[in-house]
């Protein structure tokens, strides 16, 4: 184990190694772990909306800097931007030129050296002033833009809600400036001016000028040429920070514990204090390949995060397992009553349900049923003390390490590895180390691969993932859609179906809608399932239908901004966020339900649509991934296109007015759930199982 222990950290550290040196490439990795899902000029909000995910301020500031903004009277001036400008004039009057390295301290002390010394960069200024707007009631949020694919060579400034004006304006307080259109003393706000950079205008000197904040203090360009020359070569590279919780930051106490002496030791407490808000990239042609470099960063890091976590456990380990003292062999096999080896399932359980968790939990349930031995190694355990599962990176590395012993001590014990496996971070982490545990081990491991993003995953992976499956003794998928994908990227596999439980999920009576029909949507609320859309055809069945109502059952970030557009729409009394129902309790939804709408972009082989076929409720669908594999247009469900809401109501109000195709999708859609029940499958499992255990052993050599 030794040996293994120290390839693991080599790898770790080979992995980590372009990122390691120079501020720089600390910000990118930074960016990189925080990176949340893109962002668009649509997705902008107004105060006093919220948006999901979006860290505002809840902590008060630290009293000194609560007794400054005191002491500056801003009650006294008419209106925001004049109380903006006034933070900005006692930050900047004592500011005359640029000294020394960015501020490495707490917000009292970079703000103590701002005023004294006018030392700091753009970062310390923006951090000060967001305390001190937030403290003075205003609202703000910070900009960022990048010359270096999202590192750390670039700029930050913060843009200030005029409530007055209720409208966004966008001050650059390192540089004492903000932004109007020629001919006009209007502020401008951020997109306002990102979209006239992009026009050029700037850059011919016309359509834009800069204004002095603060006019007595000093510029950060003497040049205005030089200023529109920097301005514009980051517009390709903007970035949102998403969250102005800079106290709460600064008040964390693994924070406190770095500040002042080491800004990696810093920024790695910001990242264990859970309070970081995530990086969201305003998404663009022009930053496509920067926006996918950021991301294969992202992998490269959780990928060494989990070869160090579990390097250093087979270090811990390699005294009590070292081959002197144990050989590293599966005990010798012994069958259940039913020929049946024995089994260690790799995978998630419910909570929170999920296509893969249920059925984990499903198999798991139904061969223990059947007489097999198994035991289950859970991707998806209770984070233990609860509080570290909201600590980003801190909770995977507490996470691997009892999972990689898990791993070990369950394998060795078993005759067959069963791996539920899907792309991104969770292949990174849970898949890839139970592969190598299996091979070790001298195991047979078997990759059930899931999830509709399988083919952009393969293509981006680094080449050992694609390496590390060709090694597993058997591909099995649930769909010919990604039996396509992995013959397109040279892997061969075999179908093995998802199973439905007709004991949850089987018709009921006969349902009859007439002007109020129930639809349903069960699908976790996430852009990949594109809700939207089916909100937006529900709205037009509603027309003709006026009683018809809606539940959307599941969870996910998307929720406030959903629940916003039904509000919009005007929709909110008949539109229903369940939330998630468990697997034990959806049955019941799916017995009221007389229309199912999936809407998703992307997808492989939807539980959803199985459980609604199987409960005799008609489906409409979209073409994503597999699912025309899986249902046959006119036969067990109508297929429209991808985001296309009229042709969905299109198709729904068609079903909801012709019962006689209704009845006939609905007879249809259970004959063909009944070829994905137990009975079916389980000889599919079983000849899979016995299968590899007539392969060559694939064990690695352990000294």
């Amino acid at each position: 184990m030794r040996p293994l222990g120290l390839a693991l950290l080599a790898i770790a550290l080979a992995l980590l190694w372009p990122n390691l040196f120079g501020g720089t490439e600390h910000v990118r990795v930074r960016n990189a772990l925080q990176l949340g899902a893109d962002w668009s000029e649509a997705d902008d909000w107004r105060p006093p909306q919220r948006p999901p995910g979006y860290r505002f301020e809840t902590t008060v500031a630290d009293a000194r800097l609560t007794g400054v903004v005191r002491s500056l009277e801003l009650d006294r001036l008419p209106d925001d931007w004049s109380r903006a400008r006034a933070i900005g004039r006692h930050l900047l009057g004592s500011a005359p030129k640029l000294v020394g390295n960015p501020i490495q301290s707490s917000l009292w002390g970079t703000y103590e050296r701002i005023v004294r010394d006018g030392e700091g960069y753009c970062g310390d200024f923006v951090r000060v002033f967001q305390a001190m707007a937030n403290a003075a009631g205003l609202t703000v949020r910070p900009w960022a833009f990048s010359f270096d694919g999202f590192g750390g060579h670039g700029h930050i400034w913060v843009e200030m809600w005029n409530g007055q004006q209720q409208r966004w304006q966008l001050i650059d307080i390192f540089d004492n400036f903000y932004f109007v259109k020629a001919g006009s003393e209007e502020p401008l706000s951020a997109l306002q001016l990102r979209r006239a950079l992009l026009e050029g205008s700037a850059a011919v000197g016309r359509g834009l000028e800069l204004r002095r904040l603060v006019p007595e203090a000093r510029p950060g360009y003497d040049i205005e040429a030089k200023a529109w020359e920097y301005f514009q070569r980051g517009v390709d590279q903007w970035y949102m920070p998403f969250g102005n919780n800079v106290s709460s930051i600064d008040a964390a106490p693994a924070v406190k514990m770095f500040s002042g002496w080491s800004r990696i030791g810093e920024g790695v407490g910001v990242l264990v204090s859970g309070r970081a808000p995530e990086i969201r990239i305003l998404a663009s042609d022009r930053n496509a390949t920067q926006r996918e470099a950021l991301r294969a960063v992202r992998l490269r890091v959780l990928a060494a995060v989990a070869c160090g976590a579990l390097g250093l456990l087979a270090l811990l380990l390699s005294p009590w397992l070292s081959p002197r003292r144990q050989t590293h062999r599966a005990s010798p096999r012994r069958e259940g009553p039913n020929g049946w080896p024995r089994v260690c399932i790799v995978g998630p359980l419910p909570p929170p349900s999920g296509g893969m968790a249920n059925q984990c939990e499903q198999l798991l349930r139904l061969l223990r049923e059947d007489g097999a031995r198994v035991a289950l190694v859970r991707t998806n355990a209770p984070y233990r003390p609860a509080w570290v599962g909201k600590v980003p990176v801190l909770r995977a590395g507490v996470r691997l390490l009892p999972y990689g012993w898990t791993l070990w001590r369950t394998i060795g014990q078993a005759d067959v590895v069963h791996v539920f496996a899907n792309s991104g971070w969770a292949w990174h982490l849970f898949a890839y180390p139970a592969l190598l545990v299996g091979r070790l081990r001298g195991v047979p491991v078997i990759v059930n691969y899931r999830g509709g993003q399988a083919d952009e995953f393969f293509a981006r992976a680094p080449r050992w993932v694609l390496n590390a499956l060709r090694h597993a003794a058997k591909r099995v998928t649930p769909s010919p859609f990604l039996l396509r994908v992995f013959a397109k990227h040279g892997l061969d596999a075999e179908i093995i179906p998802n199973i439905i439980d007709t004991q949850r999920f089987h018709p009921r009576e006969p349902r009859v809608a007439g002007t109020a029909p129930h639809v349903i949507v069960t699908r976790n609320l996430e852009p990949i399932y594109d809700i939207p859309t089916a909100i937006r055809a529900f709205a037009t069945i509603r027309k003709d239908h006026p009683g018809a109502r809606l539940t959307v059952a599941g969870s996910g970030p998307q929720l406030g901004e959903l629940q916003s557009l039904v509000a919009d729409m005007g929709l909110s009394e008949m539109v229903r966020f369940s939330g998630r129902i468990e697997n034990a309790q959806i049955g019941d939804l799916y017995a009221d339900a007389d229309l199912l709408l999936n809407p998703s972009t992307a997808d492989n082989m939807p539980i959803s649509i199985l459980e609604a076929l199987a409960s005799g409720v008609p489906v409409v669908t979209t073409s994503a991934g597999g699912i025309p594999d899986l249902v046959r247009d006119g036969h067990t469900a109508l297929i429209v296109p991808v985001g296309d809401p009229d042709a969905m109501a299109a198709a729904a109000l068609r079903l909801l007015s012709d019962p006689a195709l209704a009845w006939r999708l609905r007879s249809a859609g259970v004959r063909e759930a009944a070829r994905y029940t137990w009975p079916q499958v389980r000889e599919l499992w079983q000849h899979a199982y016995q299968g590899v255990l007539a392969q060559p052993s694939q064990r690695l050599a352990t000294r």
